[in-house]
């Protein structure tokens, strides 16, 4: 009779063990049979305009040689346009519709001119940059892009300054008329 139920017990505990579907809350991440991901989640991107002042005489364009800017950017549902001169700049900020502005840290001249009340988002790019450089620009700007840098964290960078630009009523009204 011992022998009987010791048995009964172990395939009890066997039959349990061997199920184990711990699904409630954070427990279904205990099982043995499934990987966690510690991946962001895909954002749902709107469509904006990107202005990229790649000023060759500053380090910009070595910032994001690794990186294919305009394909990345596309892929991810962006118009970008990239200058190269003060004077296309000054005539595509004058032409305005720029949701960001992606700029060199070093030309101060740009980056006093574009922010004001109705200017874009501008994110200035620090290429290799000491910690003291990266806090005082992280004082003026709350998103900074440190290069040089990978596909995913460069379009993570947009996508973060991105999300500081409040909605602009036309898109509201689009959207609430569904």
């Amino acid at each position: 009779m011992k022998a009987r139920l010791v048995a009964g017990t172990v395939l009890l505990l066997v039959g349990i063990g061997v199920t184990e579907p711990l699904l409630a809350c954070g427990e279904k991440f205990l099982m043995r049979s499934r990987g966690t991901r510690f991946q962001r989640a895909a954002l749902a991107r709107t469509s904006a305009s990107i202005l990229i002042y790649a000023n060759p005489a500053l380090n910009l364009p070595k910032a994001l040689a690794n990186v294919p800017v305009d394909a990345t950017l596309r892929k991810a549902g962006y118009r970008p346009t990239t200058v190269t001169s003060q004077q296309e700049f000054d005539s595509a900020m004058g032409r305005g519709g720029w949701d960001l502005v992606l700029i060199d840290v070093a030309d101060r001249s740009v980056i006093n001119r574009a922010p004001n009340s109705s200017a874009p988002i501008v994110l200035p790019v620090v290429f290799n940059g000491t910690s003291a450089e990266l806090a005082a620009v992280k004082k003026q700007y709350q998103h900074i892009l440190k290069a040089p840098t990978k596909n995913q964290s460069f379009l993570d960078a947009i996508d973060d300054a991105l999300a500081l630009k409040p909605p602009t009523p036309g898109k509201a009204e689009d959207k609430s008329g569904r």
